[in-house]
């Protein structure tokens, strides 16, 4: 189906809806419309469905300034060029619907210790928290006479046993795509590439290989080797990346 509200959809809320009946239809927060949505009016673009949605022939037409990614492949690489040509952000797929295999890469982490995430540090977590807040009411109360309680907040007090595994996990998948981010920032700054963070992405994808591969002594760092990514793209590695 297919939602539309000109004042914004929560997400969140859309999220619950969905887990709840299987569908977004019916979602109260917006209205069903039939209208092709990809050349709408709106800030942000997330095609998130199907791969080659954003096509040469509709690439024109997208008004959107960003565009992220979420499924595989969903703009062509004719089409990428003419939305970088036209100053438009795309977040890449290989970077924007990335969490999903960031999050098997920790359950993968998990299954080789056969320890689940906190529980080595719960009940310590537990007592730290316990502690400060004694610590709190012994510093009130020698500052000031008489009994001063200290109560936490039900927000603390629900957090004072430790980050269940839920939110290690959700903690981890935001620290890793926050510093992936910045570094592919980084980057497209570095070589003046604009908006075209798709190339950002992968020159830092390919330095941290050709680093590994060094690090285990496999290459020389005064040889040089070429990686090909798609047709438009060649990558060159001497230490650092140059493209044409």
């Amino acid at each position: 189906g297919t939602l539309y509200n000109p004042s914004g959809i929560d997400p969140k809320a859309l999220e619950d809806w969905k887990l709840e009946h299987g569908t977004i239809k019916g979602f109260p927060g917006a209205t069903e419309t039939d209208e092709d949505l990809l050349e709408g009016e709106c800030d942000i673009l997330l095609p998130c469905a199907k791969e080659k949605v954003i096509t040469i022939d509709n690439a024109h037409k997208i008004k959107a300034r960003v565009i992220a990614e979420g499924a595989n492949g969903p703009i062509t690489p004719a089409a990428d060029e003419i939305l970088i040509a036209n100053k438009q952000l795309v977040i890449p797929d290989i970077y924007c619907n990335s969490g999903g295999v960031t999050v098997s890469y920790f359950e993968w982490l998990k299954n080789l210790n056969h320890v689940s995430y906190g529980r080595l540090t719960f009940k310590y977590e537990f007592d730290s928290n316990k502690h400060l807040l004694q610590s709190v009411q012994s510093s009130l109360e020698s500052r000031f006479s008489g009994k001063i309680p200290v109560t936490p907040t039900p927000e603390f007090e629900s957090a004072m046993g430790g980050a269940s595994e839920k939110d290690i996990v959700h903690s981890g998948l935001s620290y890793t795509m926050e510093r992936s981010g910045k570094k592919i920032k980084e980057v497209a700054l570095q070589h003046d590439l604009g908006v075209d963070l798709r190339t950002a992405a992968f020159v830092l994808a390919l330095t941290k290989i050709s680093n590994n591969i060094i690090m285990l002594g496999s290459l020389s760092r005064k040889r040089e080797f070429h990686f090909h990514v798609e047709e438009s793209f060649t990558f060159r590695v001497n230490e650092s990346f140059t493209f044409a």
